[in-house]
């Protein structure tokens, strides 16, 4: 059954009248005045999501400290502000607490009147949210929303227990204030496109997939799912891989090496000298991936990398004349933004060079010839950012999300076009040992890759 919205008006007894409370008589809200604060805790017992607070105090200060109070422990509550006078320090003050509006004596009557129907509303859209959220309660997965002032709206128990937390009210605090896990803070700060996914890693030894996403109108959900079982699958299978490709170095360099031997035994003819050739091929092809294989292996099982101060700078003009040969043969147009004053990053040079060329490297082949490629860098804070954007074909939207996998390789590739599907999961993993963050932006026109790296 829909209720009558409340307006609780308190304003202590000893204190003149601030606000006319024929203001309020036409708006066909219910009208309560109290003077004292154990009467306010009375009515928000019964009327909590039907209630709007006005609190008219002549003191400014005082009374921006009991609605500070107040919505400490009812931070959903919209409460307006009436004072005597008002000055910037008090208005920085009711922002940062979250009062709907800060008003002067005497009350402009439509501006009274329009905070409390922006108050109202706001409170019947935040009660609709929890109504809604609170099946959350008791589903399997973690589940935390913040507002984007990074204010905890919903923890829902399971993510609870992830945390240990008791019973003790965390809604309405600051998710910095309540969680320290790096990771998790990125995900809620992170400037990458919505939804964006992360792993966390908790003392105890267990691995979340975590997925961060924008809901409109209310903030940012983050959503846990244990993978601890898929992880530790995937170390056995990378352990097996790493043994077979060790164990096949050998023989495929023999079998490469006598195969270039055969025409020096005696002479052979067009189609036979066409057979060696496709061996060979194949081998190069195989030891490619093998390599790949291996490094990726070692760099998943790095657990310390030693690290410097590295100029990222340098790296992309040393990757660029690396790869000079196969962008000239292509007639590719190549345009750098690199600021000479671009801060140094903390990291491994060798690692970041072959997360660079890989980067780049990937951008020659897709691009078509006379194409364009563009790498840009600059700082941002307390982070260095390095864009690199073609001009080819583009991801398909359906590969996106898997495309740091290992062995994926898009949808719309030819079979021509040679690789091994583990370049961008190299890529990923050096960036990751960084504690660094990358993701794509793509359509048919091109697609940009996103690189951000700490500073030293």
């Amino acid at each position: 059954m829909q209720t009558t919205p409340r307006i609780l008006l308190y304003s202590p007894s000893e204190t003149a009248e601030l606000v006319d409370q024929s203001i309020l008589l036409n708006t066909g809200y219910e009208i309560s005045s109290v003077t004292h604060p154990q009467a306010i805790e009375t009515w928000l017992n019964t009327f909590l999501e039907d209630v709007l607070l006005i609190v008219a105090h002549p003191s400014a200060r005082d009374g921006l400290k009991y609605s500070s109070e107040i919505l400490k422990v009812h931070p959903f509550l919209p409460v307006i502000q009436v004072a005597g006078k008002c000055s910037q320090a008090s208005l920085k003050r009711a922002l940062e607490i979250g009062l709907i509006d800060f008003l002067t004596a005497p009350v402009n009557p439509d501006k009274l009147l329009g905070a409390i129907e922006r108050g109202l509303s706001q409170q019947k859209r935040w009660q609709e949210w929890k109504r809604a959220v609170q099946t959350l309660a008791n589903i399997k997965e973690g589940i935390i929303v913040a507002d984007l002032d990074g204010q905890l709206l919903v923890v829902n128990q399971s993510a609870r227990n992830l945390f240990q937390f008791d019973e003790t009210v965390l809604e309405g605090r600051q998710v910095s204030e309540v969680f320290h896990h790096p990771d998790l803070l990125d995900l809620f700060t992170s400037q990458a496109p919505f939804p964006h996914r992360g792993e966390i890693s908790l003392e105890d030894g267990r691995v979340f997939g975590v997925q961060a996403s924008l809901i409109t109108g209310i903030g940012i959900a983050v959503i846990f799912n244990e993978i601890t079982h898929l992880k530790e699958l995937d170390q056995i299978k990378t352990d097996f891989v790493n043994t077979v490709s060790h164990d096949l170095r050998s023989p495929l360099t023999a079998i490469y090496g006598f195969v270039g031997l055969i025409d020096r035994v005696g002479p052979v003819n067009e189609q036979q000298a066409e057979f060696i050739r496709h061996i060979q091929n194949s081998v190069q092809h195989i030891t490619s991936l093998i390599n790949d294989l291996l490094e990726l292996g070692h760099m998943e099982a790095l657990h310390d990398i030693q690290m410097e101060d590295v100029s990222l700078r340098e790296i992309v003009v040393q990757s660029i004349e690396n790869l000079d040969y196969q962008m000239n043969e292509k007639m590719q147009d190549v345009s750098l933004s690199l600021p000479e004053e671009l801060p140094l990053v903390l990291g491994n040079p060798i690692h970041l060079q072959r997360m660079v060329i890989n980067l780049i490297e990937n951008a020659v082949k897709f691009t078509p010839p006379l194409g364009k490629i563009s790498v840009r860098s600059r700082a941002e804070g307390a982070q260095v950012i390095l864009e690199i954007s073609d001009t080819g074909p583009g991801i398909p939207l359906a590969d996106q999300p898997y495309i740091f996998e290992k062995f994926y390789r898009g949808g719309n590739l030819a079979n021509s076009i040679p690789g091994t599907g583990l370049g961008l999961s190299i890529v990923k993993s050096i960036i990751d040992k960084h504690h660094g963050r990358i993701w794509l932006e793509s359509s048919p026109n091109g697609t940009t890759f996103t690189v951000i790296l700490p500073v030293k």
